[in-house]
């Protein structure tokens, strides 16, 4: 970008925001459909980096008087002080040096029906002091709302040298650095896809089913692999074709996956029948599933469009390296188990897995049906 080009959009960005602090100026009722619950804007320009964003009323302490769940006018103007106070220590900018403290802070009613004058939502407009920054800089918070559609905001960063970029925090992830390099990516989301095996109990009652077949290390390694394979192409569906299904779809359509494959297994050990290869294909189609759960979760966190490549591929490492290392260890124990207690020992143990895959698998669906 020359460096007119770069005048111009300067220009411009002091435009918007001198055009938004004018809206900020006019009555409240203007503000119907200014915003989308938990999204938010934060433009970078010269030495400042200005917010806007929607936050949901519950989550600020003590200002709903009537507990009505709505922030009327009176209530605002009652407690704004606190308001402010909370909205500085929640929305942080953080660089090398420290904290950064949101300055100017303007704070007013999203009325979303010009019939209202209550809302469950507040729009929040400051500036952060950029002119001492020339390190890596992330944005965290931790004002989520009490309801689950709360419990997410996202957020536009833009800049003129380097483009534009979304980031999405929840509780579970409330920070997130601002225009990361490509190996910054990778690690962060194949820590997410480390976190989502050990956290996630689909994986883990499918991990059950699959360590349970009495196959070898290199074989459940395969399957293992297989069934990565299977979350990546639905991950690239979810992310790049858009293919989504709510998780009441999704969710009890996994359990029945684990049932099936566990009974399936069942089936085979009571005739004395070796595991086929053809059981791959099975597992395959069974991540197919698992991958839209996964696109889910995907989908809550946010991926930045420009490091969407980074992004599938950190993740889909993670969640190999997490199977592969569950895996190892539970094949140490029934290599122990063999040699201390005796065969009958891993078959015992892994008839227990299977059918604990199976009670939990079940319950899971039936929780999901009954929702």
């Amino acid at each position: 970008m020359n460096i007119s080009s770069y005048r111009v959009h300067s220009v411009l960005r002091c435009v918007r925001f001198i055009l938004l602090l004018a809206v900020l100026a006019i009555p409240q009722l203007t503000f119907a459909h200014f915003m989308v619950a938990q999204k938010g804007t934060l433009n970078f320009n010269g030495t400042g980096a200005y917010l806007l964003v929607s936050l949901p009323t519950s989550s600020l302490i003590g200002i709903d008087d009537d507990a009505d769940g709505l922030l009327s006018n009176a209530e605002l103007t009652r407690h704004i002080t606190s308001i402010i106070e909370q909205v500085q220590a929640g929305l942080v900018l953080t660089d090398a040096q420290g904290a950064k403290t949101l300055e100017g802070i303007r704070v007013s009613l999203s009325l979303h029906d010009g019939t209202t004058t209550l809302t469950d939502q507040l729009i929040v407009m400051g500036r952060f002091d950029t002119s001492k920054t020339d390190s890596q800089l992330s944005f965290s918070t931790d004002l989520w709302g009490t309801d689950s559609s709360e419990q997410s905001l996202a957020i536009t960063v833009t800049q003129d040298l380097e483009g534009a970029e979304l980031i999405t925090l929840t509780p579970a992830r409330p920070e997130a650095n601002l225009y990361p390099s490509v190996p910054t990516v990778l690690l962060s989301y194949l820590r997410f896809g480390l976190e989502h095996i050990l956290g996630g109990l689909d994986h883990l009652l499918f991990l059950m089913v699959v360590l349970a077949t009495g196959w070898g290390f290199r074989k459940i390694v395969t399957a293992l692999s297989i069934f990565t394979l299977g979350h990546a192409i639905s991950l690239i569906a979810v992310v790049y074709g858009g293919l989504a299904l709510p998780a009441s779809v999704v969710e009890p359509i996994i359990a029945a996956t684990i049932v099936g494959l566990a009974v399936y297994d069942f089936w085979l050990a009571r005739n004395n029948l070796t595991p086929p290869v053809s059981r791959l294909v099975l597992i395959f189609a069974c991540a197919l599933i698992h991958g839209l759960g996964l696109g889910g979760a995907l989908a809550d966190l946010g991926v930045n469009p420009a490091h969407q490549v980074a992004t599938l591929l950190g993740f889909n490492v993670g969640i190999e390296v997490g199977q592969v290392s569950i895996a190892a260890a539970v094949l140490v124990v029934f290599a122990l188990l063999q040699q201390f207690v005796g065969k009958r020992s891993v078959r015992v143990a892994s008839a227990l897995m299977t059918l604990s895959a199976v009670v939990m698998g079940s319950i899971w669906f039936v929780e999901w049906v009954m929702l």
